[in-house]
């Protein structure tokens, strides 16, 4: 049951790639939602410190959102732009990817996605954007 609920987001991830109703979708996000934060909980459980790469070119966010997630338990490592979070993914572990969509160009954020699932399957990864749209809402998901 417990190796159910775990796997559990990795299904609805898959749903919501191939959901192409936007109603369904967003319920299904919602969903999505729901099991991340139950993922993220667990690991922040079995983790005293779980280690975050948070990646954002906005120097204000990168500046007050780092120790509110420290205040939370999380050891965060910070990168300013798409190098600096590649060398980052290379060279440490990471349990929670949390980045901006548009980092220095739109969509970059999704090269940053790409390189942690290549090196680091098993990171949760969490985009953040101030430009929502339905097609990148879409294409994070299949990312």
């Amino acid at each position: 049951m417990a190796e159910q609920k775990s796997n559990d987001w990795k299904r609805l991830a898959k749903l919501a790639a191939a959901e192409e109703d936007p109603e369904k979708l967003l319920h299904l996000v919602s969903k999505l939602n729901a099991a991340l934060s139950e993922r993220v909980q667990q690991i922040r459980g079995a983790s005293p410190s779980a280690n975050l790469l948070f990646v954002d070119d906005e120097p204000g966010i990168r500046l007050t959102l780092p120790p509110i997630l420290q205040q939370r338990g999380f050891e965060v490592q910070v990168a300013g732009t798409v190098p600096e979070a590649l060398e980052l993914i290379e060279s440490r572990k990471f349990d929670i990817l949390l980045s901006d969509l548009n980092i220095a160009e739109p969509g970059d954020g999704f090269t940053v996605v790409r390189a942690m699932r290549k090196v680091q399957p098993r990171c949760v990864t969490i985009l953040l954007t101030g430009y929502p749209a339905f097609e990148s809402a879409v294409e994070a998901i299949r990312h």
